[in-house]
């Protein structure tokens, strides 16, 4: 069989599938099962599994899994690196371009809904800086809090704080920045943005209900304990990483850090990871919800096997594909 060759031998998607969803609901192994039937690449739209040493904590495809499907965009930069979702864009955009040429089908899957958009909707790309005004607002949150400037810019621009968490001290800042300089909202600047989508596409959202998703999330943490998620963090930190960098203010390893620096027990530290990663996938639910309305949901609380979560993304491809040429 060629690289080229469709395996199902059924028309050829022209819509790329993003299989998206909260933590630990089964999108890779569902993705990696389509890639299979579908001649297709997978590329990792997850803003931690970019990172070279996040393995682990971020349940990064295994060897294996990218041996025996191709995976781009992991372990694509270093820990003290920084990659902002336009630059993400430009790759993932480049990667789409790649995988079509030879003939395959891009397959989207992760969890990070910025990056999602800054792929589907293009991102505020205005370059505009002002040192000065970046030191009066570093000044004013270190004086006032991080707390005091989301309320900020909650009177400001409430379109654009809905999209930020009230801990996300970085968008928050470069947001204050952006209405100080140009005394517009960023959110008018992105209205002005050509949003289109770059291709024809179609989401998939996995989810589960409460009871299984969180059973689901429990045993993904104890099972990355069993793996050894602590000695991957003392890893980083004998190689000279440490806490303040943003690559680790990433779940799971920020409580790693807490109970090394002996500031909570294993127990705590286990159990905190547990609740932490829960309130996390209802905040990506939350946001998919919000979103995507267009999105296609699948509920996976009885299907435990990939493959047919797998075949019901492939029935719908399908079945969209021979209406559009009807």
């Amino acid at each position: 069989m060629s690289a080229n060759s469709n395996p199902t031998n059924e028309i050829p998607s022209r819509k790329i599938p993003f299989i998206i969803g909260p933590t630990a609901v089964g999108k890779t192994a569902t993705a990696i099962e389509l890639a299979k039937q579908l001649n297709g690449e997978i590329i990792s739209v997850d803003s931690r599994q970019v990172y070279r040493g996040l393995d682990i904590g971020t349940a990064k495809p295994t060897l294996r899994q990218q041996q025996e499907i191709p995976h781009h965009l992991v372990d694509i930069v270093d820990l003290d690196e920084q990659i902002s979702a336009g630059a993400y864009r430009k790759l993932a955009l480049k990667t789409v371009s790649e995988i079509r040429s030879r003939g395959r089908l891009p397959i989207f899957v992760g969890g990070s809904g910025l990056y999602v958009n800054a792929v589907l909707k293009g991102i505020f790309q205005e370059s505009t800086t002002n040192p000065e005004i970046r030191r009066e607002i570093r000044q004013e949150l270190q004086e006032k809090g991080v707390v005091a400037l989301y309320n900020q810019l909650l009177e400001i621009d409430p379109d654009t704080v809905l999209k930020i968490h009230i801990n996300d001290v970085k968008r928050i800042t470069r947001a204050l920045e952006i209405y100080r300089i140009t005394g517009q909202p960023p959110s008018c600047h992105f209205q002005k943005q050509d949003r289109r989508p770059p291709f024809a596409y179609r989401i998939f959202i996995l989810n589960a209900d409460r009871e299984e998703l969180y059973r689901r999330i429990n045993e993904r943490v104890e099972q990355m304990l069993t793996d050894g998620l602590v000695a991957e963090v003392q890893k980083l930190i004998v190689a000279g990483y440490r806490s303040k960098l943003e690559s680790l203010r990433t779940l799971g390893y920020q409580e790693v850090l807490i109970y090394l620096d002996e500031k909570c027990s294993y127990e705590e530290m286990r159990e905190n990871i547990k609740q932490n990663t829960r309130r996390y996938a209802k905040r990506q639910l939350t946001w998919f919800r919000n979103q995507y309305p267009e999105a296609v949901w699948i509920d996976v609380t009885e299907l435990s096997n990939p493959l047919t979560i797998a075949n019901t993304i492939r029935q719908n491809l399908k079945q969209t594909e021979i209406q559009s040429q009807a």
